[in-house]
């Protein structure tokens, strides 16, 4: 499995729960796999497919989706093909006739066809691995994004009653979940599979709306010339966004269901290829790409759930890179949402989109932290009160809480003595003692809460509206002009009866002109300038190449590669196997070229390699599922009775224990290999490195010694080093 996953994809190791995944699906078991967007799903089919003897046959619900992942795949030397509408008949017979004589070890169909009669019948003839599922929330009803068509796939279970099947998504509920697993009729045997939801990588920020566009501006200075999708409500509000960007001289085009099919087809096209850098579209774009550089994903409105919010933001940093979540917010978006619920004839239906968009909401006001919210919503628990990557929990002082009751006191009083009739900013306005014609046609420079204010700056009196509204004590009446309602709570405050502790209030953060992110450029984030100029470089040398094939260049090679050669140099073939992500075929492809502009640069500028530390091998994170066997390791039981306990395999068992030899919680490692074998595996990383194992496997002889033998050195020598 190791050297497959380095030989074809260029990575050392697996992700948490890949490996277990895998070892299922060789052990012929059904398995549900719910892992967020960027985890690695489809390398936990396309690995098997490479080890099993028949087909796999992956079902992806859209064509671009499905060109996208095959071309990726022949670039690292797998042999896939897809089969849809938009080939002719004559390239789907030469398709049938290949998977036939076994040249094809992955095939990507969309629902609609491989239900059709006569394509099931030409499946029976061919031998069957596993079938895929990706994106396999569309079965549901109650999911965000529910397609009838794929409702029929519980005839797979007839059809083949033999062959595995694997559900995969990103984003489903406990609710969308169960109804996956009776849609397709998986017994109590199937195996569930659920990473975390957290993506580290994300910095998740909500904006009010006001200054919108020149925000925006101000957000994407910080990503000049990178990859972004802002989302829009409307297919009006996308056309014009885009060409107001155009006119501000960034590359965007608009992406929705009013354009024609060649015109978005085309406009994707650019976006995946790097002809442009902005797409801005309505919810119908998003699935149908695999892109990996994504630098960051703006929503200028409101979306209408969690689910689909979090589907939408997890285009960005699929690479591992630092990405982007903006979101812009208005309460005024809860009534145009509302709007259209007016359409939803099914009274479940509209229960669902009700509190679909009140979780929404509930999101977007919060001063919580927002990565806490997002998790909760999928049944995951986030531990840390701080995440240090969200808008909330990064404004200083964003744990603290005051004591606000005196300013409440007079906000609630304000909005009370003007008969609850105007909105935040007409009562801040009059807090601070605002000459405005309309305040003075009102008289309400005569009350006695007029100017009482004015030593606190807008921004503090915004962000206590806020707080106010996020805390309940008012409401914001979206259906007449958003004006401010007292709540019982509010009134006891007045009264002296409750006191009203907030979060510390930063009045040189938020408010009017602040924008989500000032982090610096994600693509060459921590390089010398020298180095970042080699990546500029490399990218250009991507694109060339990649305009040549008629691929998108991140099929070449990801950011995140990029940025690795950058800091390695490579000079060689087999130090250019070492660089993240790169394997046998594409060194093969596009290796000597990389390396000769790499030295050619290096000649002109005299950059040198930057400080690498000597072990590149890095320990697999903690997990629930690698915590559950280091708890009965600590019982007593050994690697085996684990294995037979949890009923995984030995291998697995190992790679669990890894993570705590490494992190010094296992010190004794005697009982998982002899004190004669380590002073030879010690030697051969010494000489070969300890990134990847079958260089120093093939040097000590595969009779001896056994992976896990390698692993558990491995990781001791780490904690030795650590």
């Amino acid at each position: 499995m190791e050297e497959l996953l380095h030989k074809y994809f260029g990575y050392t190791q697996f992700r948490p729960l890949q490996r277990e995944i895998i070892e299922g699906v060789m052990n012929k078991k059904d398995s549900f796999v719910l892992m967020p967007t960027g985890g690695g799903k489809s390398l936990c089919f396309q690995l098997p497919a490479l080890m099993l003897p028949g087909l796999t046959v992956v079902v992806s619900p859209l064509i671009a989706l499905m060109k996208d992942q095959v071309d990726g795949l022949i670039a690292s030397g797998v042999p896939a093909a897809f089969i849809n509408s938009s080939l002719f008949q004559s390239d789907i017979d030469e398709r049938m006739r290949a998977i036939k004589r076994g040249k094809i070890k992955l095939l990507y169909v969309a629902p609609e066809r491989l239900v059709m009669p006569s394509f099931l019948a030409f499946l029976a003839e061919i031998p069957i691995s596993l079938f895929a599922i990706d994106e396999a929330h569309c079965i549901s009803e109650w999911g965000h994004d529910f397609r009838s068509e794929y409702r029929q796939l519980r005839i797979l279970r007839k059809n083949f009653p033999d062959v595995p099947v694997m559900a995969m998504t990103a984003t489903a509920t406990q609710r969308v979940q169960q109804d996956i697993l009776e849609q397709l009729k998986f017994g109590k045997t199937a195996l569930r599979y659920k990473a975390s939801f957290d993506r580290a990588n994300l910095h998740y920020a909500v904006l009010p709306k006001e200054k919108q566009f020149v925000r925006l501006l101000q957000f994407l200075k910080g990503h000049k010339d990178e990859a972004g999708i802002i989302y829009c409500f409307s297919k009006k509000s996308t056309d014009a966004l885009a060409a107001a960007l155009c006119e501000k001289g960034f590359k965007a085009l608009p992406y929705h269901a009013g354009l024609d099919a060649a015109t978005r087809t085309k406009n994707q096209e650019k976006f995946v290829k790097d002809e442009i850098d902005i797409i801005c579209a309505t919810i119908a774009f998003g699935m149908g790409i695999d892109k990996s550089n994504v630098r960051f994903v703006v929503h200028y409105d409101l979306p209408k759930s969690i689910a689909g919010y979090y589907q939408e933001t997890g285009r960005a940093g699929r690479d591992g890179l630092e990405s982007d979540c903006l979101l812009f917010f208005s309460y005024g978006d809860k009534h145009k949402i509302e709007y259209f619920f007016t359409e939803i004839q099914n009274e479940r239906e509209l229960r669902v989109a009700q509190e679909e968009l009140k979780s929404m909401l509930d999101y977007a006001e919060s001063h919580s932290c927002r990565r806490k919210i997002l998790l909760n919503y999928f049944g995951e628990h986030y531990p840390k009160e701080n995440c240090g990557n969200c808008d909330n929990c990064m404004s200083r002082g964003a744990s603290e809480t005051i004591d606000a009751t005196r300013e409440a006191q007079m906000f609630l009083s304000c909005v009370a003595r003007i008969d609850q009739r105007f909105g935040i900013k007409y009562v801040i306005d009059v807090l601070r003692g605002s000459e405005d014609q309309r305040i003075l046609s009102n008289r309400h420079h005569d009350l006695s809460t007029y100017g009482i204010g004015k030593d606190k700056k807008v921004k503090y009196w915004q962000a206590l509206a806020h707080e106010l509204i996020s805390n309940k004590y008012l409401v914001q009446d979206a259906a007449n002009y958003n004006v401010l309602r007292l709540t019982p709570a509010a009134w006891e405050v007045m009264k002296g009866e409750r006191k009203v502790e907030i979060r510390r209030i930063d009045e040189t953060a938020g408010g009017s002109d602040s924008v989500a992110s000032s982090r610096p450029s994600a693509q060459a984030a921590e390089l010398p300038s020298g180095h970042k100029d080699l990546f500029e470089k490399l990218r250009a040398l991507r694109k060339n190449i990649a305009e040549k094939h008629g691929m998108a260049p991140y099929m070449i090679f990801h950011d995140s590669s990029l940025r690795d050669m950058t800091v390695r140099l490579p000079k060689t073939k087999s130090e250019f196997l070492e660089v993240l992500g790169v394997g046998e075929s594409k060194a093969d492809k596009y290796g000597k070229l990389f390396l000769e502009e790499i030295a050619a640069y290096q000649r002109e500028h005299s950059i040198t390699k930057l400080n690498l530390p000597k072990a590149s091998y890095i320990p697999p994170p903690e997990s629930q599922t690698t915590l559950a066997s280091f708890r009965l390791y600590k019982q007593g039981m050994s690697a085996a009775d684990i294995s037979s306990e949890r009923k995984i395999s030995l291998t697995s068992v190992m790679a669990h224990l890894e993570v705590y030899i490494a992190s010094k919680e296992i010190t004794d490692i005697s009982a998982f290999v002899s004190e004669q074998k380590i002073a030879p595996i010690k030697a051969a990383f010494e000489k070969y490195g300890d990134a990847v194992l079958s260089p120093v496997m093939d040097a000590l002889g595969k009779d001896g010694f056994t992976y896990e033998e390698l692993r558990v050195v491995r990781a001791f020598l780490f904690a030795g080093r650590s």
